[in-house]
């Protein structure tokens, strides 16, 4: 099953609206001043916690009982981040392209979800296609995407 979702993050504005055909259907929140990210998509609630001060790396946790399930491994040195779950599912997220508008989320053997920036200037706007059965899975893999992505952008910003 392939399912397309619009993602839209207005200028100075910390949160990024999930929406499939035009309704809201989640949302990423990055605080301010806090390293704590809220995800939410279709009532499933997750949180996404630094591991320490010093580090890059995230655990995932459903946000209604704090059970973890799964982590962030973020790769210093290119646009690149390999997620574990609990299950022993492994995904590898990753720039398709220089500007890196373009990322792919893939397990062993194929790509799950394709993410693609198709606006930035006063909004950031684009497209997450998830090729998913699990509805559960689905909308955690789609937090996952916008999540990573919005780090590395995050930290180029900070780079530059």
């Amino acid at each position: 099953m392939r399912n397309t979702f619009n993602y839209l993050k207005k200028a100075l504005n910390n949160k990024i609206d999930i929406l499939e055909r035009e309704s809201a259907v989640g949302y990423v929140q990055f605080e301010t001043l806090k390293t704590d990210v809220a995800g939410v998509f279709k009532q499933k609630k997750y949180l996404f916690k630094k591991k320490s001060f010093w580090s890059s790396n995230y655990d995932i946790y459903r946000e209604d009982n704090q059970q973890l399930i799964g982590e962030v491994i973020f790769s210093v040195w290119k646009g690149k981040a390999d997620i574990t779950l609990i299950n022993g599912e492994k995904f590898t997220m990753k720039a398709k392209n220089f500007w890196n508008t373009q990322w792919s989320l893939d397990d062993t053997n194929r790509e799950v979800i394709n993410f693609e920036q198709t606006k930035t200037f006063w909004t950031d706007e684009g497209t997450v296609t998830v090729t998913s059965n699990d509805n559960e899975k689905m909308g955690l893999l789609v937090l996952l995407s916008i999540f990573v992505n919005f780090v590395y952008r995050r930290r180029s910003a900070e780079a530059a």
